[in-house]
């Protein structure tokens, strides 16, 4: 399918517990920052947020209308998508309709943020048709999550434009969340994210390999992301701080979906791994299975880097938004990452 250039696209958008006491080990050297990294402009009160469904349909339209609200509580003025309350089997709509509407947002200067519906699937599909290039020309804050995850790193990756691994407009948005999102995209401030014991979690906070680690920060949802795997939207991961988050898969796939990474080498390259919340990930047979967080040792408990579970991101209530791309500094002691900068322009 033919990728959108700006003279074809604008007519058409017109139509476990293990312990700290684990050895610790120092992190490998981290490799200097993407030479085109950029920066969105901080989102300021009384600003354009666009509303995007590049995923999957929302199930209940009145969640669209409860999402505007609960922004313009917030100070924010809004502008739906064409796609936002439409269907199309379980997409929203058309690959073609759904890059549009994306690329139709990105070259709106009157949008100064992009937030979506949902994800579910579909944000892999329309990569090879989005323009990185009008993107690059065109920054912004770009915030989502789940299957999200492929459109951000794939953007990230493309344009060095930092993105933001945050609540979709079906997930919670409450106090909680809104504060990271308050200082980190409005307030352009260095952030310490760190991980409360609250209850409600799936994953409880654990140290699996104690140490602090740099690098940028890459990742998502664990089944999107390995869907990307060998692909050119994805980065070099040499230096990288990995995260991933997951849902409702038994730990037999979350074990076969870490083996791909493992036989691709990724886990010899990054410099930490940050596991988020992975909810309701049960086996359906208890005799018959290892536990999540058995799985997780298995795979991170050898490794020579830091390594922490329970981080809160993910398909849970509280949950951080946390920027793609931006350095940072890892503690999988403390449970905290640390942005060496801000990740937008004030």
């Amino acid at each position: 399918m033919k990728k959108f250039s700006r003279r074809s696209f604008i007519p058409f958008v017109g139509a476990l517990l293990v312990a700290p006491s684990m050895v610790s080990f120092s992190s490998k050297p981290s490799l200097p920052s993407l030479p085109n990294k950029l920066k969105p402009k901080a989102l300021k009160k009384g600003e354009t947020i666009g509303l995007c469904a590049s995923a999957g349909a929302i199930h209940d339209v009145n969640d669209i209308t409860t999402f505007i609200q609960v922004l313009k509580e917030h100070g924010f003025e809004v502008k739906e998508g064409v796609n936002a309350r439409t269907k199309f089997g379980y997409f929203s709509a058309d690959d073609q309709l759904r890059a549009a509407e994306f690329m139709e947002m990105i070259c709106d200067t009157s949008i100064k943020a992009i937030f979506f519906t949902r994800g579910g699937w579909g944000c892999a599909r329309i990569l090879p048709l989005l323009d990185f290039d009008l993107i690059q020309k065109n920054p912004k804050i770009i915030m989502g999550f789940s299957d999200i995850s492929s459109l951000l790193n794939a953007i990230t990756v493309k344009t060095g434009l930092i993105t933001f691994h945050g609540p979709n407009g079906n997930a919670t948005w409450n106090e909680f969340s809104w504060r990271s999102i308050d200082e980190v995209l409005s307030n352009a401030t260095p952030f310490l994210y760190h991980t409360p014991v609250l209850p409600l979690i799936d994953t409880p906070p654990t140290t699996i390999v104690a140490g602090k680690a740099e690098g940028e920060l890459f990742g998502g949802n664990l089944s999107v992301m390995t869907g990307l795997l060998g692909s050119e939207y994805l980065p070099d991961w040499k230096g990288k701080i990995l995260f991933f988050e997951e849902v409702l898969e038994e730990p037999y796939r979350i074990d076969r979906m870490l083996t791909q990474w493992k036989l691709n080498g990724v886990f010899d390259q990054v410099n930490g791994i940050v596991l988020g919340q992975f909810r309701k990930c049960l086996p359906e047979e208890p005799a018959w299975s290892f536990s999540l967080m058995e799985v997780l040792v298995q795979h991170f408990g050898n490794l020579k880097i830091p390594v922490y579970a329970g981080f809160l991101m993910g398909h849970v209530k509280n949950k951080h938004s946390i920027p793609i791309g931006a350095p940072i500094v890892f503690d999988s002691v403390d449970g905290t990452i640390q942005l060496l900068e801000a990740a937008v322009l004030a």
